[in-house]
């Protein structure tokens, strides 16, 4: 699906900022760049969710391999070290694919060896393939395996606590480096020779965590080489997993008939966004509890609550993932506490995080998604409704924590020092853009949440259905009188003790986007005017328009350097979505609209990035052309609204 080429393997600051992953379906994955170099800590090639210890760990982080024939040896890896990059495999590159799983071939002379990954779904194991494509040799293949045993956000030295022994076990061998970490099994398809020599290779670089201000060298563990014959038409399979593998051919012939299911289910008319929805499916996991939920970003992010219920459309209902998506919307149900659903599921320990004003307030829009994608309503009127009721009744009655609602009816949320909405940053101890009082999207979804819940109870408790509806109209009657900006003709950003907050910001576009919205035809176009005039690129919504004093392109630095950007003028393409639908719902010419919105944002719609993440959507881009992605490199909303503007433009 995509291509690239040798000429661009071949130069390291090239190849080097191209990256890939293959997802596991636990929040695990196998993750490096097009020819292998590392360039983050979190990349390796098994990255395991654990339940013992709790959390994502980097087990194996990545196979030091190399062909040898006729006295000599030709080293496939590439690893970048201070000042020199060793061994210098690129050079051997011919290209790297990404299909249905990421595979870099290499050319010897007339050899030409391919190497495939597969994470193997629901187990914490990889499988690593070479296949002599070409070539009438027989070169022995070694094999060494170097181990991080390490969490993904930290990095490991050469210490005295690693137990360096290996032991034998059918076709390999097994190791368990530290008391309390699982072991390792390593093993081949066919008869392998080990040769133990442990030894410590120190300080490989990752150039990225050296831009982004963190630590950035690490020394790696190995405890010895594999070494067996690699010809034509037999294919060496290199299993690393935290349990035994049995038949290894069969493991992969398992997992890549699952992913040719996987990429037949995904209908569309354009073979790229068959492909995209293909991908959206990484973010669905069964987390260490078992329970269906979404990663809302890799690398480093986890299981957000806001993050879930804004991309569970695209994952799942417009993805043909609907049972999924229905766990996934049962289990943060069973999470509702005082009004609220879990912001953040820590995935090191059993901590929830109620953190989020808005994150109850999109489960509506969720399932209002999901009805629309003509999903069950008894579905939602068994398992979901006992969950909006409590969210509604919490609101109207103030048992929300940092919440309340004023004699307008508009909802208050937070103080100077919180930030409960998805503009969250902080930067040097403290909101970089705070938001507390009424915020205006904040204030949509209420309103819209008010009126699904009106719907939905008016056959079960028409008495709630009528306070909700009550709450609804009393908002409707004064929310434009309270957020409009005369001065730009559009809605202020956040309504407070200091009165309107006037900065261009697209949170205004929830207004429109939502269901059910309190403005007009003439207001709604007005603000899409603004919105588009100040924030939209090809990319997505600037999160700040350029003209404020405050608006930052860029995105560089430390974490607190990057942080104090991240809502201040970054382009977040999952913004697009709402933009999209937006423009449709007050377009005179839709057509003309689906057609302006297919060729202005096909960047996201209908095309990967060049670099970063090559089969993903990133979680932003720089504010100013051209636009460099940053950020994560695979982010579920980005892939999420893709794949739904991507269905509102094919429908009538």
């Amino acid at each position: 699906m995509i291509r690239i080429p040798r000429d661009e393997c071949i130069n390291t600051e090239v190849a080097t900022r191209k990256e890939w992953i293959d997802t596991n379906g636990l929040g695990g994955y196998a993750s490096s760049t097009a020819i292998g170099c590392h360039t983050r800590k979190y990349h390796g090639l098994l990255v395991a969710a654990l339940e013992q210890p709790k959390g994502r760990f980097v087990l194996l982080s990545k196979l030091e391999t190399s062909l040898l024939h006729n006295g000599k040896e030709f080293h496939l890896s590439t690893n970048k070290y201070p000042g020199v990059y060793h061994p210098t495999g690129h050079q051997f590159v011919e290209c790297f694919e990404q299909g249905l799983c990421p595979s870099i071939t290499y050319r010897i002379g007339d050899v030409l060896v391919r190497e495939s990954i597969l994470a193997v779904h629901g187990e914490n194991t990889v499988l690593v393939c070479y296949e002599m494509v070409e070539g009438n040799v027989k070169p022995t293949l070694r094999i060494r395996p170097l181990l991080a045993y390490r969490d993904i956000h930290t990095l490991t030295r050469e210490n005295m606590f690693l137990r360096p022994k290996s032991y034998p076990e059918k076709n390999g061998r097994k190791i368990q480096p530290y008391e309390g970490m699982p072991p390792l099994y390593m093993a081949t398809n066919r008869a392998s020779e080990f040769f133990p020599g442990p030894k410590w290779t120190y300080n490989i670089e990752y150039l990225m965590e050296r831009a982004r201000g963190f630590d950035y060298q690490e020394d790696l563990f190995s405890p010895g080489v594999f070494e067996l014959t690699l010809q034509k038409g037999k294919p060496v399979i290199f299993a690393a997993s935290v349990e035994k593998t049995g038949n290894l051919e069969r493991l992969r012939k398992k997992e890549t008939e699952r992913r040719e299911a996987l990429f037949a289910a995904c209908k569309d008319r354009s073979k790229q966004v068959r492909w995209l929805k293909y991908f959206s499916d990484q973010f669905l996991i069964r987390n260490q509890d078992g329970f269906a939920s979404v990663i809302a970003g890799y690398h480093w992010f986890g299981e957000w609550g806001r993050d879930t219920m804004i991309a569970l459309p695209g994952l799942a209902f417009h993805s043909g993932r609907m049972k999924f998506g229905e766990e996934v919307m049962a289990a943060y149900a069973g999470l509702a506490r005082d009004g609220l659903l879990p912001n953040y599921l820590d995935q090191a320990s059993s901590h929830l995080a109620y953190n989020s004003v808005d994150a109850s307030l999109w489960f509506f829009w969720t399932v209002q998604q999901y009805l629309k994608a003509r999903g069950s309503r008894r579905f939602v009127m068994e398992r979901l409704y006992p969950a909006l009721s409590d969210i509604v009744l919490a609101h109207l009655e103030g048992r929300v924590n940092l919440c309340g609602l004023d004699g307008d009816g508009l909802l208050h949320a937070g103080n100077a020092y919180t930030q409960l909405t998805w503009m969250d940053a902080q930067a040097y101890g403290r909101p970089v853009t705070p938001r507390h009082g009424a915020a205006v999207e904040i204030n949509a979804l209420w309103y819209n949440a008010l009126r699904c819940f009106q719907e939905l109870a008016a056959d079960v408790d028409a008495e709630l259905a009528d306070r909700a509806g009550g709450a609804a109209d009393v908002l409707a009657n004064n929310f434009v009188k309270r957020f409009w900006n005369s001065d730009d003709n559009c809605l202020s950003d956040v309504v407070n003790e200091h009165g309107q907050d006037h900065s261009i910001r697209p949170n205004q576009i929830f207004a429109i986007s939502l269901p059910h919205s309190m403005l007009d035809t003439a207001q709604m176009r007005a603000v899409i005017s603004v919105v588009q005039a100040h924030l939209l690129t090809p990319f997505g919504l600037r999160t700040l328009s350029p003209r404020n004093a405050r608006y930052s392109p860029f995105y560089r630095g430390d974490a607190n350097e990057r942080d104090s950007a991240y809502h201040q003028g970054m382009v977040w393409p999952w913004l697009a979505g709402h933009f999209g639908e937006a423009l449709l719902r007050q377009a005179e010419d839709k057509d003309g609209a689906r057609e302006f919105l297919r060729v202005y944002l096909r960047p996201i719609l209908r095309a990967f990035p060049d670099n970063f993440g090559i089969a993903s959507v990133p979680e932003l881009y720089t504010g100013n052309p051209p636009h460099q992605p940053k950020g994560t490199i695979a982010q579920a909303w980005s892939v999420a609204e893709a794949v739904r503007l991507n269905k509102l433009l094919s429908e009538k």
